[in-house]
């Protein structure tokens, strides 16, 4: 891009990707304050604007909202900070890329072997694929791994039949019509805390990218079919009623 020549605003939708809606959403909120207009009216971005749209096109990839891109480009208006923070990125989902082939790789080879994927490779692929779409950072993602290797093949495989046994309680007792803040329901929210907790290690970081996954997937996609919303709902009143 020639610095001297403004881009109209949309060739820099075209070139970024972006709606021109998304770019007088921009415009609106302060995020992306075109330098210029035309005698016409049209609004005009310079280098620096293409730079800030840059940034927020890196941030938004990573999760944030557009306040918290707004606050930090504010307070951190270096361009190169920024593609260090994208080129991370970036390697994070390289790393999960070559850790998702190994999986598929292991999985191809016990079927072409005549076996079937353990349930814990099956597992591990899944969450690897979740991980890949953005909910957690690099930081998590190693802090995952190593809660996946402490607890091992045998902690892993009793804390999904626990989560099982668990997830039935619930839904019978919301079948029975229980209300949530009845002590039985207490014990299981309880429970189900904890069992955030152990796999969560008790990281708020990791709790709230959990929480943001289940917000954005919706709780069926999100447990990949065995928590529907209206048990989710029953629970989060249940969990909402236990002691801080």
């Amino acid at each position: 891009m020639d610095d001297a020549t403004p881009l109209q605003i949309g060739e820099l939708a075209r070139a970024a990707g972006v709606s021109v809606r998304t770019l007088h959403h921009y415009d609106a909120i302060g995020l992306l304050v075109p330098a210029q207009r035309s005698h016409s009216g049209r609004r005009l971005y310079d280098a620096a604007g293409v730079q800030r749209l840059y940034r927020i096109v890196a941030l938004r990839r990573l999760g944030l909202a557009l306040p918290e891109i707004a606050a930090l480009l504010d307070g951190e208006p270096d361009f190169a900070a920024a593609i260090r923070r994208h080129l991370d990125q970036v390697e994070h989902e390289l790393r999960l890329r070559r850790q998702l082939r190994a999986a598929l790789r292991r999985m191809l080879d016990r079927l072409a072997a005549g076996g079937e994927p353990t349930l814990d490779e099956v597992i591990h692929a899944i969450e690897v694929t979740r991980m890949s779409e953005q909910y957690y950072t690099p930081e998590q993602v190693r802090q995952l791994g190593a809660r996946r290797n402490q607890l091992g093949e045998a902690g892993m495989a009793q804390a999904q039949r626990d989560w099982a046994q668990l997830i039935a309680a619930v839904r019978r007792q919301r079948a029975l019509g229980t209300d949530p803040g009845d002590p039985r329901m207490l014990e299981l929210a309880g429970r189900w805390r904890a069992l955030i907790a152990q796999f969560t290690g008790g990281d708020e970081g990791i709790r709230r990218s959990l929480a943001t996954m289940y917000r954005e997937e919706g709780p069926r996609a999100a447990s990949r079919g065995v928590v529907d919303p209206a048990l989710m709902s029953y629970v989060g009143e249940a969990l909402a009623k236990l002691p801080t």
